[in-house]
């Protein structure tokens, strides 16, 4: 594992400090469990935080929860869409195991077995806020307090919705879904008793398409700030992603519309779920309760924002899809730290447990990243797997973008993304610092060196030179799952 130490000055500036010696975690006061607050929000991309040197992105308070403890660069979701990836998360279960590979798939969880039903008969008190899409509505019924909103009026997919998928929200700030998600979070936190621990679920909404924010965050960015990523034709990765991106349109949208979505996807970062997680760390420590909570901020699954000339996601396992914030803050840890090893969603619930105190669970897959957090080397060679499937496009859908099935009035990228996520072929990745390896039920596999990075240039799975990679990454993936 590299470990780095980050002054300040450099986590608000975006910057990487110099190397540190591992850190070791001082030991809690005994008899007295944490608190748990853990933060997700919805398709927010890992390279979009101040202090992950992102040039546009204005996170104050994630940085400030970052400074308190460890980041780690190499977090991987699970499922590259909602319901599988928070299933995963609350279960400590890949996607296949859980039974959900798309969103269109499997059914919702249960409580017994989870993560909240786990912190529920340790005696802790339990609150769940905001989006749901994990739980079944009567499994929350044994959540003691629980707050659900999920798709906001003005965020419903209809015609009224720009064809750019962005808009100024049409009504204050204090008036929004991230905000009352917020404030129910704050009365829970004020229900805090000395001695009766909790765990509270925040999940913001946000910045999920259509991407939107008040106006006095989205008047802080201008498109010409933004900066489109480099464009990789899709051809050199796979033959499924030309068709996506081909039924999406994507070489006819215009510079000028990209760069002025980019610019609310980084406004809704900022005032949709930075901004509240400052409201929650603030009324944590008015609370006097930071010192005895562990703070966890994620996401579920990211964006393509500008990849490809694409915004939104699909059913594909490449890294803007995957490559999500993981920020732990832990009583006791010193932070300020940055690690390039390497976790998956299914490592939150191991950890939770550890780090609480309990005792390991070894039917979960996931393993803890409490050693991790204490400066401990990173195991050497950890591969990261992830189950999904997808829908092949029909030729209609490519080639003439609509169907003609469909309502006349159903907006092309959901036509795209409902085919897309038919949960009818197998999909599955297996994942390293060097390589990442996919394979498809219905198309080639794909093979890519990644070189530690978060980017997929081009398929080498071809490439006689890398044959050897190829069979020891297949075999790895075939083992995890057997189709």
């Amino acid at each position: 594992m590299e470990s780095q130490k980050v002054t300040r000055r450099q986590m608000m500036g975006g910057l990487l400090g110099a190397a540190a010696a591992p850190q070791v975690m001082r030991s809690q006061a005994p008899g007295k469990p944490p608190n748990v607050v853990f933060i997700m929000c919805d398709q927010m991309r890992g390279d979009s935080m101040t202090f992950m040197g992102h040039p546009v992105a204005r996170t104050p308070n994630l940085d400030r929860l970052a400074q308190r403890g460890i980041s780690f660069d190499n977090y991987y979701s699970n499922n590259p869409v909602c319901t599988p990836a928070r299933k995963s998360i609350f279960s400590g279960r890949y996607p296949h195991e859980h039974g959900s590979l798309t969103n269109r798939h499997g059914e919702m969880l249960s409580m017994p077995g989870t993560m909240i039903d786990y912190f529920k008969q340790r005696g802790y008190r339990t609150g769940y806020v905001g989006k749901n899409h994990a739980f079944g509505e009567d499994a929350m019924k044994a959540v003691d307090f629980y707050k659900h909103r999920d798709r906001e009026p003005f965020r419903k997919y209809n015609q009224y919705v720009p064809p750019e998928w962005h808009s100024d929200t049409y009504w204050p700030s204090e008036e929004t879904h991230a905000w009352l998600n917020t404030a129910d979070a704050l009365q829970f936190i004020s229900g805090a008793k000395d001695g009766n621990p909790f765990f509270l679920t925040v999940s913001y909404f946000d910045p999920h398409p259509p991407y939107m924010a008040p106006p006095e965050y989205t008047s802080k960015y201008r498109s010409d700030q933004m900066r489109i990523p480099e464009f990789i034709d899709p051809a050199k990765l796979s033959g499924r992603l030309v068709d996506f991106c081909r039924a999406m349109k994507a070489d006819k949208i215009k510079d000028a519309a990209l760069t002025e979505t980019m610019r609310y996807y980084y406004a809704a970062i900022e005032g949709m779920v930075d901004y509240q997680v400052g409201r929650i760390m603030d009324k944590l420590v008015s609370q006097g309760l930071m010192e005895n909570t562990i703070i966890v901020f994620t996401a579920d699954h990211g964006d393509f924002m500008g990849q490809h000339r694409l915004v939104r996601k699909g059913m594909f396992l490449y890294d803007c899809l995957l490559h999500v914030p993981m920020i732990w803050s832990v009583p006791g840890l010193r932070g300020g730290r940055r690690t390039k090893a390497m976790a998956q969603g299914i490592d939150y619930f191991p950890t939770l447990i550890e780090l609480t105190g309990g005792k390991a669970r070894p039917e979960l897959p996931g393993r803890s990243l409490k050693q991790t957090f204490g400066g401990a080397a990173e195991q050497a060679g950890r591969t990261m797997y992830t189950s999904a499937s997808y829908g092949e496009l029909s030729r209609e859908i490519v080639e003439k973008n609509k169907d003609s099935n469909a309502e006349a009035d159903t907006p092309l990228h959901t036509l795209a993304e409902e085919n897309s996520s038919s949960p009818t072929n197998k999909y599955s990745m297996v994942r390293t610092h060097e390589w990442k390896f996919l394979l498809s039920q219905s198309r080639p596999a794909e093979l890519y060196r990644m070189n530690d990075g978060w980017i997929e240039r081009e398929n080498v799975v071809e490439k006689a030179e890398f044959a050897g990679v190829r069979r020891e990454m297949e075999q790895k993936l075939r083992a995890f799952w057997k189709w």
